[in-house]
């Protein structure tokens, strides 16, 4: 695991990750292997629940700030498939097919990028951000789980100089849920499912236009072409 973690977080980390792995050895079937996972989300709220009330005090976030929205978002292939899932499950045809055209020109947008390495991608809403909100919320990925912040002015000032100028992180928070985070990512790993990080809007497009992707992923298979993964700048 990774080094930085308090003797807290480190069985916050072991716990999670020893219940996630018990649990994907019992599953067989694609559709309860992302059960396992999408349960295993549960305990980011659990976590955060259990912080000092101190930090949760702390915390800026508001419904309606989705200046964390615009930040490019790497995600692993279990992530995408239970936000695809999600929106498959509670999205209106309209909806649906809006969704596809904005994943589909974000996609084109980062493939093209990825043949321009010096090229920097600006800096455009998540195609799930809705009025400011995460139309997925209940199906959102991991870093958007995870990540809190401590003052609003201080996201917007990094966003807008395109790099953390501000720390925003809450002590006594952060640590909690990137411990749950990794546990559910290496739990995923060590079960031999793909741990490649890509673009999530890349991958989301895929994902809701291609199912045998999620076929690839059961069989422990790359799920995404190289193309999809993570840019490297």
């Amino acid at each position: 695991m990774a080094k930085g973690f308090t003797p807290q977080e480190e069985t916050l980390y072991y716990r999670t990750a020893d219940a996630v792995m018990a649990q994907l050895a019992t599953a067989n079937e694609a559709s309860e292997l992302l059960d396992v996972v999408r349960e295993a989300f549960a305990r980011f709220d659990r976590a955060y629940d259990s912080a000092p009330a101190a930090a949760r005090a702390a915390v800026a976030c508001r419904a309606g700030c989705g200046t964390c929205c615009h930040h490019d978002v790497a995600v692993q292939a279990h992530e995408v498939f239970i936000a695809a899932e999600h929106i498959q499950r509670h999205f209106s045809p309209e909806e649906l097919e809006a969704v596809i055209a904005r994943a589909a020109a974000h996609r084109a947008a980062y493939l093209a990028s990825r043949n321009q390495p010096d090229r920097v991608l600006p800096r455009t809403p998540c195609v799930l951000l809705r009025e400011g909100s995460c139309s997925i919320y209940e199906g959102r990925p991991e870093i958007c789980r995870a990540y809190h912040s401590n003052n609003l002015d201080g996201c917007i000032a990094n966003l807008a100089a395109g790099y953390d100028r501000v720390d925003v992180k809450i002590e006594g928070l952060r640590g909690r849920m990137f411990a749950v985070m990794l546990a559910i990512d290496q739990a995923v790993e060590a079960a031999g499912f793909d741990d490649r990080a890509y673009d999530f809007g890349t991958a989301l497009h895929e994902a809701l236009t291609n199912s045998l992707c999620l076929v690839r992923w059961a069989r422990r298979e790359s799920a995404f072409p190289d193309s999809f993964l993570e840019r490297e700048d």
